[in-house]
């Protein structure tokens, strides 16, 4: 008789994580169903121009803060950027004082490009920069700087 009430007591547990398992991969599909959908209501933000950081950078950008019902996002654009050879990318940062938080890179097309970063919420950055760098993989900025502007943050 003990073996029998160790199975039943086993089985009990099982169907109990069982229960679980299924209420979180409900809770988890009504989490994809929702991102899936698009955003709704939103606003724009701070808008800045990007300045060219020496006088024979011809390119011009803007970034622009976007809040939605999905959070706070950074959109950057930028134009009549410098050609790209090898393995170069055009990486974005948020700095704060010395301290830069990369957001993104990106391949240009025909000169042309864009970034779209969601912020976290102490998005209290100061300066917004895009780079050329030697690769899209860095952490930090390696390369010559090619637009930047301050912001509010």
């Amino acid at each position: 008789m003990s073996v029998l009430k160790q199975q039943a007591a086993g089985s009990s547990a099982v169907q109990k994580q069982l229960a679980q398992a299924q209420a979180q991969n409900a809770q988890l599909q009504e989490q994809l169903a929702s991102s899936l959908q698009p955003a709704q209501g939103m606003q724009t933000g701070e808008a800045v121009k990007l300045s060219p950081a020496t006088q024979d950078i011809v390119a011009q950008g803007l970034a622009t803060i976007v809040i939605d019902s999905k959070g706070t996002h950074l959109v950057v654009q930028a134009e009549n950027l410098p050609t790209l050879e090898g393995n170069e990318a055009f990486q974005v940062w948020l700095i704060k004082g010395d301290t830069p938080q990369n957001a993104g890179t990106f391949l240009s097309h025909n000169g042309t490009g864009a970034v779209y970063y969601t912020l976290d919420s102490a998005n209290d950055y100061d300066t917004v920069a895009i780079t050329l760098e030697p690769d899209a993989m860095g952490d930090e900025p390696r390369g010559t700087m090619i637009l930047a502007a301050k912001i509010k943050g």
